[in-house]
């Protein structure tokens, strides 16, 4: 019984810490593409990320690494470091798992191109993140570009993060 109740609650630890979906709304006329990244809370390490483009008009729910061979457009393989090397861990993975235990979406680092091009659109880089752990000072929750702005948030309620990029 005690075996029981310790299982219990340390499933419930790693859950309370995992990683909630997160919601890229593309509502603009223009691609989106550039580096994803989750981080744990504590620290940088863990880091998971992937290159990813979201084209125009697209809305994209990312519910988890291990599952994000489902979203639209998928995403088939992540890098993910403790430290260097970097590890290419491809979609589905059992590392995958433990890493959305451990870390949180940290930011979306974005260019902004013509839409099946990959001519950019003057837009300035968009830095999108949660300056709140890892020591970051250069991720913003709201950028005013050229041609689109977007806004990032995390709602803690739902363990969820949204990044929506709408024309100006």
């Amino acid at each position: 019984m005690k075996k029981l109740i310790y299982l219990i609650a340390v499933f419930l630890g790693f859950t309370s810490f995992a990683q909630g979906p997160l919601h890229i709304y593309n509502y603009s006329s223009y691609d989106i593409e550039g580096r994803l990244f989750a981080n744990s809370l504590t620290n940088c390490t863990p880091e998971v990320f992937t290159f990813y483009k979201v084209p125009a008009g697209t809305l994209v729910d990312i519910k988890s690494f291990n599952l994000s061979n489902l979203a639209n457009p998928p995403i088939n393989s992540w890098a993910f470091r403790t430290s260097t090397p970097v590890i290419n861990v491809p979609v589905p993975s059992g590392l995958l798992i433990t890493m959305g235990n451990l870390t949180r979406w940290h930011f979306y680092w974005f260019k902004t191109k013509f839409a099946g091009t990959s001519l950019d659109t003057g837009d300035p880089d968009f830095n999108m993140g949660d300056q709140h752990f890892c020591g970051d000072t250069t991720s913003q929750d709201y950028i005013h570009g050229v041609v689109t702005e977007a806004k990032w948030y995390y709602d803690s309620t739902t363990n969820e993060t949204t990044l929506i990029v709408k024309d100006i």
